[in-house]
């Protein structure tokens, strides 16, 4: 398959961009020339989380390698350990793999750097990917330069996920994903939509994901364009009879960001399969876009359907109530949060529920909100 690159984002690797940028969206419509320049800050690196001890992977070792059956076992098992959530059992698992003479295989990787990928520990991805190399699956294998390319833009660094990608002789829908989404990880929106467009030139049908990705880009450029670009997302979910409730979700979202409330609950109103999620992004978009009424008839039907609100939602239909001055409907919610044990010790909760009875001067209600 022929691989089309994608212009690198600025960072301590220097690779080199383009000035300028075509129509990013042309395969879904007319060619739009929006971005005559790209100028890209160094992006923030990710908070990674450091273990209290470096762990160090070797895989030098003067044991007699095990038979391949004893293989199978250990790779089973810490594929088993990452998909139960168990990553730090999966990472211990696969160190005594190698120190037991055992060689990783394109099973093993994927597995253990998406364990790596939980702690967001990119010095020990770093000696994963040494691990890969060496043994010859970074570009033989498309499941684990894949991993590698998710490892890195969780762990905070672009530039090695952005290598990995552009030296692949083949991506399938999971390396484009994957990229595009540490693309927006680190706020480059430009190039995550440029990676959309090329997506299409590889011949890669974008996915769900692909599209969550690709709403999210459109919603952080001013309105004008980013409602531009944002409807051939839409329209393209539609052609391809895209229905899945986070895809709905995100685009939703970005009708909201944009300032189009109204295209949201249009969107909201069409789909049959709305949950929480759905709910409580209209909520807010409603109450952040001052519809404060429309936010509470919304809380009401969303009880009406039997859905359950969860602090999200309480969080975002309180403001509604003070600037309405509507103290009762307030209170009425302070008493379904009071019901809902859940919901009594959750500090966006409690936040706003003092924020809305100093609104209207109630200073000791919303004292005995923090006593509580």
């Amino acid at each position: 398959m022929k691989v089309n690159s994608v212009a690198a984002p600025h960072d301590c690797h220097n690779y080199q961009m383009t000035s300028s940028y075509p129509a990013l969206l042309s395969p879904l419509s007319k060619p739009l020339h929006i971005f005559s320049s790209l100028q890209i800050q160094q992006p923030p690196t990710t908070p990674k989380t450091t273990p209290p001890k470096p762990i160090t992977i070797t895989t030098t070792t003067t044991s007699t390698p095990k038979p391949i059956s004893d293989s199978r076992t250990w790779i089973d098992t810490i594929r088993t350990q990452t998909r139960s959530g168990h990553y730090n059992e999966a990472i211990s698992t696969y160190i005594n793999m190698t120190r037991s003479g055992i060689r990783p295989d394109d099973f093993a990787f994927p597995a253990v750097l998406k364990a790596v990928a939980a702690f967001h520990d990119l010095s020990l991805g770093q000696q994963v990917h040494a691990c890969v190399v060496k043994f010859g699956y970074e570009f033989g294998s498309v499941t684990v330069a894949n991993s590698l390319v998710n490892v890195y833009g969780k762990c905070g660094d672009i530039g090695d996920a952005y290598k990995v990608f552009d030296g692949m002789t083949e991506r399938d829908q999971v390396s484009w994903n994957s990229m595009i989404a540490a693309l927006c990880r680190f706020e480059e929106w430009e190039l995550a939509l440029e990676a959309f467009r090329k997506m299409f030139e590889d011949n890669v049908v974008p996915s769900s994901f692909t599209l969550v990705s690709a709403a999210l880009a459109c919603s952080n450029f001013n309105k004008r364009h980013g409602l531009r670009l944002g409807k051939q997302v839409h329209g393209y979910s539609v052609r391809m009879c895209e229905s899945k409730t986070f895809t709905v979700n995100a685009l939703m979202s970005m009708y909201a960001k944009l300032g189009m409330v109204g295209y949201s609950r249009g969107v909201f109103e069409l789909f049959e399969e709305c949950d929480l999620v759905s709910w409580n992004t209209m909520i807010s978009s409603l109450s952040q876009n001052d519809r404060f009424m429309e936010a509470l008839e919304f809380f009401r039907l969303m009880i009406l359907e039997g859905i359950k609100p969860d602090g999200v939602t309480i969080a975002s239909v309180l403001p509604a109530c003070s600037h309405l001055e509507i103290l009762e409907a307030g209170k009425e919610i302070h008493a379904y949060v009071l019901r809902a044990n859940e919901l009594t010790g959750n500090s966006y909760v409690g936040s706003a529920l003092v924020d809305m009875y100093c609104n209207f001067q109630e200073v000791d209600s919303g004292r005995r909100v923090l006593m509580l």
